[in-house]
């Protein structure tokens, strides 16, 4: 399996990074929505694609129990259930509640793991194979990665909020009527000249939301420190510990009671994750595509005022 690379910053555009930030910050004071919508588009200001560090998992069985809870498609097959299962799974990933869990999805996943390990020329471990796929299948680790991307150029100046829409995983996987589900996972996995190769591609949902509407909520005490960390982050040597800070920011914020669900963002992102691995060679390419679809973003009626 590919080792994953160290930890490092995504490369930054500082100067297209000014540019849109001082329109962001201007727009936004003036609350022409418009005007940030076009700035936002504007390739020249902000870059559809973004180099991502490589993917890093801690635990691998935390791993396997987000996976468990995904919808996928894998190899263009839909897999839309989880089941509950009482004997244990390959890794012993087990619920919250201490139940053995998995899903049809990841019993396939493992099946096709074996059969590609044992097809004639490769030279592969199944359980190394599995093992170093559920590392990119770690949905708060992508969505982590995305959202600290898109963070660092689209806040303006601290005017602007980056807050993924909430989502089932935010809330643990509880009541299935609470919160929507995230977009499916696409796999892809094919053997090429002997080497297993993958192609991950995960979509995460996020907002911007003006940060004065938020503090008007109840959640001023929550963004007190974003101003200071936003503008921070334009310095390179202070980037990755103002990122972390702004992190903790972001998940307090959505995980507060004060965020409910007729919150609606200023303005709709999606942030793309896509990883290619050659499994043989160990390298792996990881990219975030960004984008501001007009679908979601067109007339007022989605952003209305809380």
């Amino acid at each position: 399996a590919p080792k994953p690379q160290p930890p490092s910053p995504a490369p930054a555009g500082s100067s297209n990074q000014a540019q849109l930030a001082a329109k962001l910050s201007q727009y936004t004071r003036g609350a022409d929505r418009r005007q940030v919508l076009r700035s936002l588009m504007d390739p020249s200001l902000l870059p559809r694609m973004h180099t991502l560090r490589g993917v890093w998992v801690e635990d691998i069985a935390a791993a396997e129990r987000e996976a468990a809870g995904e919808r996928a498609a894998l190899n263009g097959v839909k897999f839309l259930q989880v089941k509950k299962q009482s004997s244990p799974t390959s890794v012993g990933a087990k619920s919250r509640d201490g139940n053995p869990v998995d899903s049809y999805f990841l019993q396939t996943l493992r099946e096709i793991c074996g059969h590609m390990c044992d097809m004639d020329g490769v030279d592969a471990d199944p359980m190394a194979l599995y093992g170093g796929l559920l590392l990119r299948l770690s949905r708060s680790v992508s969505e982590r990665d995305a959202t600290e991307t898109v963070t660092q150029w689209c806040c303006g100046k601290g005017e602007l909020v980056v807050l993924p829409l909430k989502r089932r995983h935010h809330d643990g996987g509880g009541d299935p009527s609470s919160s929507k589900l995230a977009q499916p996972i696409d796999l892809e996995l094919y053997v090429e000249s002997g080497n297993v190769h993958a192609k991950v591609t995960m979509r995460h949902e996020l907002g911007l939301f003006r940060r004065a509407d938020l503090e008007g909520q109840g959640l001023k005490r929550e963004f007190a420190a974003w101003n200071a960390l936003v503008l921070a982050c334009q310095n390179e040597g202070m980037r990755s510990s103002s990122l972390k800070k702004l992190g903790k920011i972001q998940h307090e914020a959505l995980c507060s009671p004060k965020f409910t669900s007729p919150l609606k963002p200023w303005v709709f992102v999606d942030a793309d994750v896509m990883e290619r691995i050659n499994f043989g060679t160990g390298s792996s390419v990881r990219m975030l595509h960004v984008s501001v679809p007009e679908e979601k973003n067109s007339g007022y009626a989605a952003v209305k005022k809380w």
